[in-house]
């Protein structure tokens, strides 16, 4: 091996464990030492470890083999591992840009990029932390401490990573930005970690508050079980992907199938089943909540709106066991919102997907 290649690579290896395992010690070298494409090297890493540990853990949730999937996943995680580089660069960008607003122009970009990217190397061991949910799945409330401890670890870095960089208010300021930023960066990776610690531990979400309606007709469909009031009658239209479809004078509730894959979280297939029920909805709020129905776990989502000047009430719940999805679909025209919102959770309350 060339000796100056070497060398390099040593000296890398030497910079990412100060940093993991002495982070003062590296820390201190920031304002005397040049680390060039090092910074970029780590996000990419760091970004790669981070992809492939919560998709494998998402594949292993849902009953496959990780190893089918290997050639996706690791495709995956070289995308997610630039993305973090581009990402910690625009950040990077914007702390540099604050310290020149306040006066403290001697801060670089490069200086606060490598602070930035270094901070993530505890993100090399979330394959310890992936193996031991995957292993021992009992042990999640472990697992669970020892993320919460890693993630406060990530944040001490970064802080100690920029102090020597800045006055300490300057410095708190500049850990506030990098943490702004990861909601509106990262969310969908924050999402597939909640997804994924939920699918281990569905008892983490709260119980769906509603009892299923009292005197209502029990329908067993294509795979589920559905307890409705007296008032909805079912119809059939043959429109595909509809499992069940049940009106009432001016209310509609369908069942159906949600689209998804072995890597895809509840979100998305949540998320694939709304955009062509919302369709036509203007002025349109939602919110979305976690809940679940025994060990079912349900996203439930509500979007209010109009149509045509006409105020409506859509309301989803959506689960997903193994790679399937499915959906209850209400649409309330002109509803009483608190009616259609307390009958939509009774009924919601009853539903029962089989094979659990």
């Amino acid at each position: 091996m060339d000796e100056r290649y070497e060398t390099e690579w040593q000296w890398f290896r030497r910079s990412v464990r100060d940093s993991l395992l002495r982070p003062r010690r590296f820390a201190a070298s920031l304002a005397r030492e040049h680390y060039g494409l090092a910074g970029v090297l780590v996000a990419l890493l760091a970004g790669f470890v981070l992809s492939f540990s919560v998709d494998a853990l998402v594949i292993a949730s849902k009953g496959l083999s990780v190893p089918d999937f290997v050639n996706r996943l690791v495709v995956d995680a070289l995308l997610l591992g630039a993305r973090l580089a581009i990402v910690a660069a625009l950040v990077a960008a914007a702390v540099a840009l604050f310290m020149r607003l306040v006066r403290h122009a001697e801060v670089s970009m490069d200086q606060t990029f490598t602070a930035l990217t270094f901070a993530l190397t505890p993100l090399l061991l979330t394959p310890l932390l992936a193996a031991g949910l995957a292993l021992f799945p009992e042990a999640l409330v472990a697992v669970g401490a020892l993320a919460v401890l890693l993630v406060v670890r990530l944040v001490y870095g970064l802080f100690a990573n920029l102090r020597p960089l800045a006055p300490l208010p300057l410095a708190l300021a500049a850990v506030g930005i990098v943490l702004a930023s990861v909601p509106l960066t990262l969310s969908d990776q924050v999402s597939r970690i909640e997804f994924t610690a939920l699918a281990y531990e569905p008892t983490l979400a709260p119980v769906l508050a509603a009892q299923p309606p009292a005197g209502g007709v029990t329908t067993h469909g294509d795979g589920f079980d559905l307890t409705l009031p007296v008032r909805w009658k079912e119809v059939h239209l043959g429109i595909a992907g509809e499992l069940a479809r049940f009106e009432t004078d001016t209310d509609v509730l369908v069942v159906m199938r949600a689209a998804g894959s072995a890597l895809v979280t509840p979100d998305s297939y949540a998320e694939n089943v709304a955009v062509p029920w919302r369709r036509g909805l203007d002025r349109t709020s939602a919110s979305r909540t976690i809940e679940r129905n025994g060990t079912m776990l349900l996203v439930d989502d509500t979007y209010r709106g109009t149509v045509d000047g006409r105020p409506e009430l859509l309301r989803q719940f959506t689960t997903v066991t193994g790679t399937q999805g499915m959906a209850l679909l209400f649409r309330f025209i002109e509803p009483n919102e608190a009616s259609a919102l307390a009958e939509s959770a009774a009924i919601a309350s009853s539903w029962r997907v089989r094979g659990r």
